[in-house]
């Protein structure tokens, strides 16, 4: 998808699969929404591990799904109304 992207996930051992276009778009909206729903940008890359890892192992069309559900799932659950605990 990216030379970058694709350079960072060769380094990484083990290596996951390429990022698909579609998966960046979603991941980079599940940040967004996670962000402005739990009102902490904090949230936001730690909600897009947390779906990654849900996601993984699976074909592409369900890494999609999952994203896409995690997503409505960020929106749904609102503010975050604890702190995110890590100093």
């Amino acid at each position: 998808m990216n030379p970058w992207l694709d350079r960072f996930a060769a380094g990484l051992d083990p290596a996951p699969e390429g990022l698909t276009r579609d998966e960046a778009a979603l991941v980079l909206d599940l940040a967004g929404v996670t962000a402005r729903s739990a009102g902490a940008r904090q949230f936001a890359p730690l909600t897009a591990y947390l779906a990654g890892r849900a996601a993984a192992g699976a074909d592409v069309d369900a890494r999609l799904a999952v994203l896409r559900s995690a997503a409505e799932l960020a929106a749904r659950l609102g503010v975050a109304e604890e702190p995110l605990g890590i100093d």
